[in-house]
């Protein structure tokens, strides 16, 4: 089950990225346009950062759920290959 979620998540954080990339802003656009993109792009990015969050702790509870030193590694180890890996996604997808 814990691999389970742990793909989902995967998935649900490229789509959230796929989606905030195609959001396209305009300077001709009316205020009401604006505002529904920006509403847009928040909700997503709430998705982005609870899947962000969500990656790194599944990782480390299906490596054991570690206490100690190895634990905080596997957790700071996953969270910065995590972020590293949407920043090159997302550019690539924009």
């Amino acid at each position: 089950m814990d691999f389970l979620l742990l793909i989902i998540s995967i998935f649900l954080l490229l789509f959230a990225l796929t989606k905030v990339s195609k959001v396209k802003y305009s300077k001709d656009a009316s205020t009401l346009k604006e505002a529904k993109l920006n509403v847009i792009s928040l909700l997503w990015g709430v998705v982005i950062i609870a899947a962000m969050i969500f990656i790194p702790y599944q990782v480390w509870t299906i490596s054991g759920s570690s206490t100690y030193w190895d634990g905080a590694y596997i957790l700071l180890g996953t969270g910065l290959i995590t972020a590293i890996f949407s920043f090159i996604f997302y550019y690539k997808v924009k």
